[in-house]
């Protein structure tokens, strides 16, 4: 993901949150995928190239959750690595997710370019879910927030910044064609920062494959 101050006038895998609620029982999961450019939180981050990544995720029956995601794909900051760790409940039909990422670029440090950190909060309803992000830096102002929604094999969300000085809202529509590959277009459509983003549509293919472990 982008740092924060940069993400608000440039643009994050993670348009839904970062973890889902886990498991019911403690356990360790992996996967690779690759996609045909970096596309996060309605912007691309990237000049075009595919982008590769990896996550390993380790989750407890008592909801507690740690993991890790590596990616490259990011033109301006380089290979990215995140850790994450929270807290998730179900309740019958109702869930609660909480937690803190940290996005690192190793590669950024000789810009000056600080790693950033969030605080997340979701909250989910069936096939519905909706989170806040904001940054753990005080003086990093503006928040995001992502509502979502899966209905059979598509799932749609509208993300939006909100008081960042650069505000956006963007329509995502994903097509899971089957377990591996997915297709997702995403559209900005906050005319009102016409002039300075990308406006254009984008269509991104996915493919992702867990890994036995």
């Amino acid at each position: 993901m982008k740092k924060l101050t940069k993400a608000i006038v440039v643009a994050g895998v993670m348009t839904a949150g970062l973890a889902g609620i886990p498991a019911a029982q403690a356990e360790v999961s992996a996967s690779a995928s690759i996609a045909s450019e970096y596309l996060w939180r309605g912007t691309t981050l990237g000049n075009g190239d595919a982008a590769f990544s990896g996550s390993l995720d380790y989750s407890h029956e008592s909801g507690l959750y740690a993991g890790t995601w590596i990616s490259s794909g990011d033109s301006g900051l380089g290979t990215e690595y995140d850790l994450y760790a929270g807290y998730a409940l179900e309740a019958g039909d109702l869930g609660v997710d909480l937690g803190y990422a940290t996005y690192i670029y190793p590669g950024a440090d000789e810009d000056g370019i600080d790693d950033v950190a969030e605080f997340y909060l979701g909250l989910s309803y069936k096939a519905g879910s909706l989170y806040a992000y904001k940054s753990s830096d005080s003086d990093v102002d503006g928040m995001y927030l992502v509502a979502s929604a899966d209905v059979s094999s598509f799932s749609v969300a509208v993300g939006t910044w909100l008081d960042t000085g650069g505000d956006y809202t963007h329509l995502d529509v994903t097509y899971a064609f089957n377990d591996n590959v997915a297709f997702t277009l995403s559209q900005i459509v906050d005319e009102e920062i016409e002039d300075s983003m990308d406006m254009s549509p984008k269509l991104v293919v996915s493919y992702s494959l867990p890994i036995e472990m």
